[in-house]
Formats: C-alpha cells, structure tokens, sequence
C-alpha cells in the first residue's frame, strides 16, 4: 500500500476546494516572513505550500505528463488551487476550534498505528520505505491525519446537531403512501453456488445436520448475505424476485424449512425459508418511520455541512492576506485533491 492514501481529503474539503478565496474589505493581518499568506492570525508557511507543489510535481512525473509551464493558465491554476486549499484548511481549524472540537496527539498516533497495521501489516520498517519512496515525512503524514479526522469530527458533530420532528415524519408519510405500498414477501436467507455439482453438495450436507449458516458462510458466494449467514437484510417481495426463485420462497416452501438447489441467471440457489407469507400491505406509520427520518435527515445533514463550508469561506475571504504573488486569480475548481491523492 502507498502511503499516498495517508493524503486524503475528507468531504468538507473537496465541497470547498469548488470555492475561490477571495480578498474581502476588513482589515488582515500581515504576511511575515516566510509564509505565502496569512488566516486570521494562522500564517501560511512557505514549506506547507512547497510540500504540495512537490506533491502535485511528482504526480505528474509519475502519470508522464508534463508539468505546467511556468505563466502558463494551468500553472496559475495549480498554483491557484494550492493555495486555496492551504486556506481554506486554516479555515477549516478555526472553524472547528469556534465549535471546540479538537484532536490529540493520542488520537493521530492510534490513527497512524491502525494505518500502519492494516496498510503494512503493521511493520514500521515498511511504513518508513514507503514514506520514503513517496517523498515524505511521517511528521507530513501526521499532519495529514491530524486535519482529516478533525474533518471527520466536525462532520460527525454537524450531523449530529440536525433532527427530524414526529411532525415532519408524519407529513412526508401522509403525502407519500404510495411508496410504502409493500408487496407480498417473506424472510428469507440463501446459499448462492456456481456449479449444480456443489450445489448438490451443499444440499448434501444440510440434509445430513449441518448448520445453514455455517455453510452460506464457507461457500455462499453472494458476497452480501454470506457474511450474515446467508440471510437477507430486508423482507423479499415477490414482485422484486427472478421467477424461479420466486416460484419456490412463495410455493410450499414451509418456514424453517429449506429448498433443492434452484437455477437462477445469478447460479444454484439453496434457499432458507425464515419467516411466513405476508400478505401484500401498506406499512404504518410506526414501520415506515426510520426509513423517513432517514430520508429527511441527510438532505438536513448535507445543508449543516454545506453551511459550515459557507460560513469557513467567509472567514477566509475576510481574514486572510497573501504574500505577493500569492493571491489566487483564478476561479476554477482547485485540482489539489486530484494532484495528491491518486
């Protein structure tokens, strides 16, 4: 595993990286020495903007494309986009420092461990060939991981303080009975098999005792459901079902009981009745109800995101000075994700 995936940009900055920073009115703060702007009181330094200039200059050596030439529009755009994206992180932490949340360094070292030990099964020596060989430093990296789950932690508290009212759960029910409209179905689990001949097999083993679970988990090969023991998440409805998997889960099939091996487009199907036939309905409002709280919460959670994003750029735009030759004056969308993460 490249340790690129350790440079990774949460949604909150890839919805912002869309938004130009732009010089406002108020007064700001000057730029010292060293730095290619200033956020509020949080100076841009030279060496965070050269980190992801030579980010984005490898990238393009590593794709063999050649690099922008300098005055060139597509110079001034990369040169634009990390800029802004150097910002807009600055905003991003004053932000989320308003909202008082935070990181440790105990957090950011447990994140790069598990990193660690799912990318590189845990050997340091790995992790540092690899930091090695991408050009960078496991300081850049924590810094890295330090803004990606404060990222995730102001997404988590802004989703966390949106809320559906009964009220609106029972509106969107009254105005749209018709989705909730179910068919007739039942509870099902399967075995899904390439060949007849493991089919058979399987079919074998049950008959002989065997635990259907245990065995959708060892061959079942519907990637989904094997890792529950063969059982569907939902109720099937007839109607959503290929025909001759239909015609056995709603024939005689009794519940607790299982089925041959059946013949579908998907392979041979051994199929576990769970629960009866429920007659086709339409589902309460107490049934229906997570599944709507759902449906309004994240157009909720979405605007919550979108408006932290909105009101981080106002900072920005208000507080922050740039170095000469610093301040973007393009309006594209940044490119600074894409330069540094594939």
């Amino acid at each position: 595993m490249r340790t690129r995936r350790f440079i990774a940009f949460s949604v909150l900055a890839l919805v912002a990286a869309t938004l130009l920073v732009a010089c406002g009115g108020t007064k700001k703060n000057a730029v010292p020495a060293g730095a290619v702007a200033i956020v509020g009181s949080e100076p841009i330094l030279r060496s965070q903007y050269d980190f992801f200039w030579s980010r984005a200059k490898l990238e393009y050596a590593q794709k063999k494309q050649a690099f922008p030439a300098i005055g060139s529009t597509d110079y001034q755009k990369l040169r634009d986009s990390v800029v802004t994206y150097l910002v807009q992180q600055a905003a991003f932490r004053y932000e989320a420092n308003q909202m008082g949340v935070k990181v440790t360094n105990a957090e950011i070292q447990s994140s790069l461990a598990q990193n660690i030990a799912n990318s590189f099964g845990g050997s340091r020596a790995k992790f540092e060939a690899a930091l090695r060989k991408d050009h960078l430093t496991e300081a850049q990296v924590m810094d890295q991981i330090r803004m990606n789950l404060l990222q995730q932690r102001v997404s988590t508290e802004l989703a966390a303080s949106v809320n559906v009212s009964s009220g609106e759960i029972k509106d969107y029910y009254n105005a749209h009975k018709s989705s909730y409209q179910v068919g007739e179905s039942r509870t099902a689990s399967h075995i899904l098999l390439k060949t007849k001949a493991k089919a058979e097999d399987v079919y074998r083993q049950l008959k002989a005792g065997a635990n259907f679970a245990a065995l959708a988990k060892k061959y079942s090969i519907d990637k989904t459901t094997k890792v529950s023991g063969g059982s569907f998440s939902t109720p099937l409805e007839e109607k959503g079902l290929v025909k001759p998997f239909a015609n056995v889960l709603f024939g005689k099939l009794k519940t607790g009981s299982f089925s041959q091996p059946v013949k579908t487009i998907y392979g041979w199907h051994i199929i576990l009745a769970t629960g009866p036939i429920v007659k086709a309905h339409l589902q309460s409002l107490s049934e229906a109800s997570a599944t709507i709280k759902q449906t309004l919460l994240t157009p909720k959670q979405n605007d919550a995101v979108t408006n932290w994003v909105k009101k981080a750029q106002k900072y920005a735009t208000d507080n922050t000075n740039y170095a000469p030759g610093f301040k973007p004056t393009t309006t594209s969308p940044s490119t600074v994700a894409t330069t540094t993460t594939s």
